[in-house]
């Protein structure tokens, strides 16, 4: 893309932006939704049976979201207890 363009001022350079940024975001949209258009249409499985694969990985992908998660957290409560801690004997 050519960037060689000479603006007048930088309002008329900041409109020119926002407009290339808007057709740019209404393109992305238009893209997507014919893509999710044809996904639907030529989809090898009935709807019913994809949303419950869907369904089905999403708890799963949450499951182990939960089960990777744990352990960070316990950590991390008991170094914030250990800090509280460590704090509250300072100001004493």
């Amino acid at each position: 893309m050519n960037n060689d363009r000479i603006y007048y001022s930088r309002d008329a350079e900041m409109h020119a932006m926002r407009n290339r940024s808007v057709l740019t975001l209404v393109f992305l949209t238009f893209g997507l939704g014919i893509g999710a258009t044809l996904a639907l249409l030529f989809a090898p499985m009935s709807g019913k049976k994809t949303r419950d694969d869907l369904t089905k990985t999403v708890e799963e992908g949450l499951s182990n979201g939960r089960d990777a998660l744990e352990p960070v957290v316990k950590r991390l409560e008991e170094e914030f207890a250990d800090l509280r801690k460590s704090i509250e004997d300072r100001l004493k």
